[in-house]
């Protein structure tokens, strides 16, 4: 299963038809399907790597807040992981996802409420669903989204409000979206990674060379027991600890990469997608640069993972060889969503990151509030 494309209506402060592609619209070079592009059925391609990017309270974590949302209802069709979100969602959320899935491109429409009635006031519900669909062929690239010649797929079975009808469609449960918040709070469980690894194929050698990009005086983590590890360093010594220990002793920098980098390698073993907000926090340049390159990597990107994330460091957008790939967030009265090549007709071959600085997307910190902060110092 692939995203397509995804409108929402209602979400937060979004503007109308709050739209992400995953498909490309610009020209499709050799160099840009080798590196930039991932086949996922004739000459149909998605996207390796999308990034966002906007100014501070632009509403980049707004983005991938929607797109956890999304990927929950793919993984576990319920309203599970991304509940929390829905705290401050007063008005019905409107979705219209389309999607690939062997071999047919899927039209899937729902909307997504709290019920203040129930007992359990926290549960997210589904109704109006609809699912469309279209065998895919490849002389259907130019009409992808004409929903016209689409019919409608009648649901199978009868399931709980709370579960979406797509469960009939994917039937199992599977990670097929990760999304990695900002702060570090998800990765002080280091339980939750040594389970991953096994989950994937019980290589454990794969944390020492991972452990040595963030910290070289490591060699590695051993888990003893749910709440015991041991931790050895490169002079040969080493200590028992709990889990709040192991987190006290460990650089922030190493515990948010421990935990980040576990997801990554499930993300790429399995082509599951992952969502990273502020990807640049706690790592060192060239570390972002390289995470970026995995997933253009067709050697280690097997199974056509894609990357989400957003920066606010724009040099990373040199990476990247197109322009289609890169949205801009904006916010006044509404967050509105721009795609670098649609509403900036923006040449590849520019270097991106000195538009930025330019301010040609409009992006920049606000003079005024600058020199007034200043003379407030004075």
């Amino acid at each position: 299963m692939k995203l397509l494309k995804i409108v929402a209506n209602n979400f937060k402060l979004c503007d109308k038809d709050f739209t992400i592609s995953f498909v490309p619209t610009g020209n499709k070079t050799i160099l840009d399907k080798e590196f930039e592009l991932q086949e996922i059925a004739e000459n149909l391609y998605v996207f390796n790597t999308i990034g966002i990017i906007g100014k501070n309270a632009s509403g980049k974590t707004t983005v991938v807040e929607l797109l956890s949302i999304i990927y929950d209802i793919f993984s576990n069709y319920r309203i599970n992981s991304s509940k929390k979100i829905f705290r401050f969602l007063d008005k019905t959320l409107k979705l219209d996802i389309t999607f690939f899935h062997d071999g047919t491109i899927y039209r899937y429409l729902t909307e997504l409420y709290k019920n203040e009635n129930t007992v359990d006031n926290t549960s997210i519900f589904f109704r109006n669903e609809k699912l469309f669909k279209r065998t895919y062929k490849k002389a259907h690239i130019r009409e992808l989204f004409n929903y016209e010649k689409f019919d409608e797929v009648k649901e199978l079975i009868k399931l709980p409000d709370d579960t979406s009808m797509i469960y009939s469609l994917l039937k199992n449960i599977k990670l097929r979206g990760i999304y990695c918040p900002s702060d570090d709070y998800m990765y002080r469980d280091f339980a939750q990674a040594f389970n991953i690894y096994k989950l994937i194929d019980n290589n454990l050698n794969i944390i020492t060379s991972l452990l040595k990009m963030f910290d070289e005086h490591l060699e590695d983590i051993k888990m003893v027991n749910e709440n015991k590890y041991k931790i050895i360093y490169a002079d040969g010594s080493n200590k028992i600890l709990s889990n709040l220990e192991l987190y006290e002793i460990l650089s922030s920098g190493t515990t948010k990469g421990f935990g980040l980098f576990t997801f990554v390698v499930y993300s790429l073993k399995n082509g599951a997608d992952l969502i990273i907000d502020e990807i640049e926090n706690h790592f060192h340049k060239t570390l972002v640069e390289n995470l970026v390159n995995l997933y253009k990597d067709k050697s280690v990107n097997k199974n056509n993972a894609t990357l989400i994330f957003t920066t606010h460091y724009c040099e990373l957008l040199d990476l990247f060889n197109r322009s289609d790939n890169i949205y801009i967030t904006k916010y006044d009265k509404k967050i509105t969503l721009e795609n670098m090549h649609i509403n900036y007709k923006f040449r590849s071959e520019l270097s991106k990151s000195n538009k930025f600085y330019n301010n040609e997307f409009n992006t920049n910190v606000s003079y005024d509030a600058l020199m007034n902060f200043k003379k407030e110092l004075m």
